[in-house]
């Protein structure tokens, strides 16, 4: 059914108009009388009528939340269902013994990391006094070194002397000796007296006495070699540092194997992740069991339109097991053509008629997809809620009356008064010298009864709602009195 419009008339009363017109009825010469109405404020809307079936506002897919056996189930397709009653139930035991292993598998990985990360620190410790030891001996090892290589240099100094005095010596007794071979050859010399070859002599004897004590001296001279002291404390050196050196390279042994055994932060942290890891999936198989034993209980009083699963089938996370729709939240669905749609608005009014039984209610929501229909002819899904439509049974066939474009106020004129050409629409009116004129109006809301007068008449003129024809123009008239 299409586009109607409806209309309620507050006539008026034009008491001097009235009463003129009646005058008239008893002199000669007034004209034929014709049906005629008053030109009124009154109310109008349009309505659109359509069926259509009755359905729920509220709907709802119910999914499995967790993967398991059903154990029981409560409902089938058509069964009602009231708030917060049981529906499903599952066989927990499966999730029961994974919680148990995850809990297991929790404390084990905690207990890993805290022994790791203590074997770690007493690691860490032994290494921080490998390297504390490490850069003692360092210390101890270059200290001795130092005394041992003193005591080296000393030695040599001493030496150094010893072997430059010898030598001094040394060339100072060849010098003296080829001084007295030079002497001895010049006492062969003829020439010679007494005197001279006495001084010769004694000089020979003098550079033989400096021989002499050049001798002693150089047989004086200390041996090249450590003291016994120093001998001793060399002998000490030695021994420390190779006690040192012994000591210092068993502890860098150690230094690398302690370091070798330290755990980096990237390693603490991946043990730590683990735990949190195992934590959560502990957390998980903690939420699952709840799931699990929660089982499915009805959001809303409701009819359960499908039902997917039965008792003893096993089913995944996600799997749809049934669908409830609310009784307390009914609609009725009506398919709107192409030529009403633009009078459609949602909040509209709307009354329902369901088996003679009759609702308010108001348009909730426009589709926004056209579909086509049997005939081949698109048209517009459009939901009308009703009001205290609970417990209205599902699929039952509702007659729908929307109302459109709602006025009050407004100038009406009757249908049968309504006329149009191409000029435009117009009516046929009583003037005042009672004479019958082609009115031209614009027209608003239009229904099987009323006009919409948008502008072009006046409250209180005489429109006539006989059929009338131009020909009839500038005819005397009156309007009949019943």
């Amino acid at each position: 059914m299409g586009l109607k419009t409806i209309a309620k008339i507050t006539v008026p009363v034009l008491l001097l108009g009235a009463a003129g017109i009646l005058l008239t009825a008893y002199f000669p010469g007034r004209g034929k009388e014709h049906e005629a109405e008053q030109v009124s404020l009154g109310s109008i809307a349009g309505v659109i009528e359509e069926s259509g079936d009755i359905d729920s506002n509220e709907e709802y897919t119910y999914y499995s939340g967790v993967s398991a056996p059903i154990s029981y189930i409560a409902i089938e397709t058509g069964d009602e269902v009231t708030r917060g009653e049981k529906l499903v139930e599952y066989d927990v035991e499966d999730f029961e013994r994974k919680l148990s292993v995850a809990s297991l598998t929790r404390e084990e990985s905690e207990n890993n990391s805290k022994g790791q990360i203590s074997q770690s620190n007493a690691w860490q410790a032994k290494y921080n006094q490998a390297v504390a030891d490490d850069n003692t001996y360092a210390v101890l090892y270059w200290w001795e070194r130092e005394v041992g290589d003193n005591i080296s240099e000393d030695q040599y100094s001493d030496n150094w002397s010893v072997q430059n005095r010898s030598k001094e010596l040394n060339q100072c007794i060849a010098a003296k000796n080829e001084e007295i071979a030079r002497k001895q050859t010049s006492l062969l010399d003829d020439d010679l007296d007494e005197d001279d070859i006495e001084d010769i002599s004694r000089e020979i004897s003098v550079l033989r006495e400096d021989i002499a004590a050049a001798q002693t001296e150089l047989a004086g001279l200390p041996v090249m070699q450590l003291d016994p002291t120093e001998n001793q404390m060399r002998n000490d050196v030695s021994n420390v540092m190779e006690d040192i050196t012994r000591n210092w390279n068993e502890t860098k042994t150690n230094k690398a194997k302690y370091e070798a055994n330290v755990l980096n932060s990237s390693q603490k942290e991946a043990l730590l992740d683990q735990v949190e890891i195992a934590k959560e999936n502990e957390s998980f198989a903690q939420i699952d069991l709840g799931k699990a034993m929660q089982g499915i209980t009805a959001d809303f009083n409701g009819i359960v339109t499908e039902c997917n699963v039965k008792a003893g089938s096993v089913v995944n996370r996600g799997t749809p097991l049934f669908t409830i729709v609310s009784r307390d939240d009914m609609k009725v669905t009506v398919m709107i053509s192409k030529y009403d749609i633009g009078s459609i608005k949602v909040g509209q009014r709307a009354e329902i008629d369901v088996a003679g039984t009759r609702y308010v209610g108001k348009v909730s929501k426009i589709n926004q997809i056209a579909t086509t229909d049997s005939s081949d002819k698109s048209k517009v899904a459009v939901d009308v809620k009703i009001d205290g439509g609970k417990g209205l049974i599902l699929g039952l066939e509702a007659d729908v009356t929307i109302y459109t474009d709602e006025k009050t106020g407004v100038m009406l004129i009757p249908y049968n008064a309504f006329y149009s050409d191409d000029d435009g629409e117009y009516c046929y009116i009583i003037n005042d010298e009672g004479v019958i004129e082609k009115k031209y109006f614009t027209a608003g809301i239009v229904d099987s009864s009323y006009v919409e007068v948008l502008d072009g008449l006046s409250l209180g003129m005489t429109v006539i709602t006989d059929a009338i024809t131009d020909d009839q123009i500038g005819e005397k008239a009156f309007e009949a009195v019943h």
